[in-house]
C-alpha cells in the first residue's frame, strides 16, 4: 500500500496527535480512516514507545481498531497509519448528538465489556493504553465498539517480557488518575499502568452514563490545577440514583484512588454488570443508539 494511492473522501477529525480523513484505495475500492501526525521526536531508545509499535502489538484482537498500514513519508516528515473505519464515530460525538442525554445502561454494558476486551488484549501484550476516554472508544454501524487511538500508549513490557518502567503523566487530564499528577507515581511498572486505564475507564463509564464530565462538570474547559484538585483532593463521584447496583459497583471498583485497590481489568470482565449483561440486548441497545444518531 502507498500513500498516493489513497484518495481522501472527506475529513473526519483532528486532534494533538494528527489529522485523520476518510479515503478509498484506488486498487481495491477499499474505504479506510486515514491519520496523519509528524514524525514523533523520539530517540531510538523510545522506538518502542511509538504509537507504531502499540499498533503493532495490538494486532489481532476484534475490539482495538485494526491498523492495516503504516506508512512514511520522509520528505514531508509524515507519518501514515491506515485504519480500519468505524463509521458511526466515537461515543464522545454519539454523547453530544443525543443532547449530552446519557446512555441506557444495556448499551453502556456493552461499551464496558468491549473495551475491556480491548484493554485485556493491550495489557497481556504490554501495552497501557494511558487515554481511555468516550473520544477513543469508537463505534461501527454494526454497534461494534473498539478502542482506538494509541498515541499516547506506552509499553511497559519489552519484547523480552521484562517490565519496564514508563511515564504514565499523557492523556487527557480529565481521565488522569490521581497517583498520574503525583512525582513519585509518574513514573509506574506494569501494575500502574494499567491500573491507569482502569480509572480512564470508569470516569468514561460515567461520563457515558450521566452525559456530563465526572470532574468539574460545570467547568467548560477545567484548569489542570482545578482538576489535579477534584481528582486528587475531592470526592469520588459517584453513579446517580435510579442507576443499578450493579452499575455503581462496576464504577466503584474502578474509580479506587489507591491504584493498589483498584480492580484489575481481569477483575471487571467478571464483575456483573458486564458479565451478567443479556449480550444481544445490549448489542441491540447499542446498534439502536447508532441508527438514532445517523438519523440525526
Amino acid at each position: 500500500m502507498r500513500l498516493s494511492d489513497l484518495e481522501e473522501i472527506c475529513h473526519l477529525g483532528a486532534g494533538a496527535s494528527g489529522v485523520v480523513t476518510k479515503v478509498h484505495h484506488r486498487p481495491t475500492g477499499a474505504v479506510f480512516a486515514l491519520k496523519t501526525t509528524f514524525f514523533p521526536d523520539r530517540g531510538v531508545d523510545d522506538d518502542e514507545q511509538t504509537e507504531a509499535e502499540a499498533l503493532r502489538r495490538s494486532a489481532g484482537s476484534p475490539h482495538v481498531v485494526r491498523c492495516h498500514a503504516v506508512l512514511a513519508d520522509p520528505d514531508e516528515n509524515v507519518l501514515a497509519y491506515v485504519l480500519e473505519l468505524m463509521d458511526a464515530g466515537t461515543l464522545g460525538a454519539i454523547l453530544k448528538k443525543r443532547g449530552n442525554r446519557g446512555l441506557p445502561e444495556p448499551a453502556l454494558a456493552e461499551a464496558a465489556a468491549r473495551c475491556l476486551d480491548g484493554l485485556a488484549h493491550l495489557h497481556a501484550r504490554g501495552v497501557a493504553h494511558l487515554d481511555v476516554n468516550p473520544d477513543n472508544l469508537l463505534v461501527n454501524a454494526k454497534g461494534d465498539v473498539k478502542v482506538g487511538d494509541l498515541s499516547e500508549s506506552r509499553t511497559f513490557l519489552d519484547r523480552a517480557g521484562a517490565a519496564r518502567r514508563v511515564h504514565v503523566a499523557v492523556g487527557k487530564t480529565a481521565y488522569m488518575s490521581p497517583e498520574r499528577f503525583a512525582p513519585v507515581g509518574a513514573r509506574e511498572g506494569p501494575r500502574g499502568a494499567a491500573a491507569a486505564d482502569v480509572w480512564g475507564l470508569g470516569v468514561t463509564v460515567l461520563e457515558l452514563f450521566t452525559g456530563r464530565r465526572a470532574f468539574l462538570p460545570a467547568a467548560e474547559r477545567p484548569q489542570y490545577a482545578d482538576l489535579r484538585r477534584a481528582i486528587c483532593d475531592g470526592e469520588v463521584p459517584a453513579v446517580p440514583e435510579g442507576s443499578s447496583p450493579e452499575l455503581r459497583g462496576f464504577v466503584a471498583a474502578c474509580l479506587q484512588k489507591d491504584p493498589r485497590r483498584r480492580a484489575t481489568v481481569t477483575q471487571l470482565q467478571a464483575h456483573p454488570f458486564v458479565a451478567r449483561r443479556d449480550v444481544e440486548e445490549s448489542r441491540r441497545a447499542m446498534r439502536e443508539i447508532v441508527a438514532e444518531t445517523k438519523k440525526e
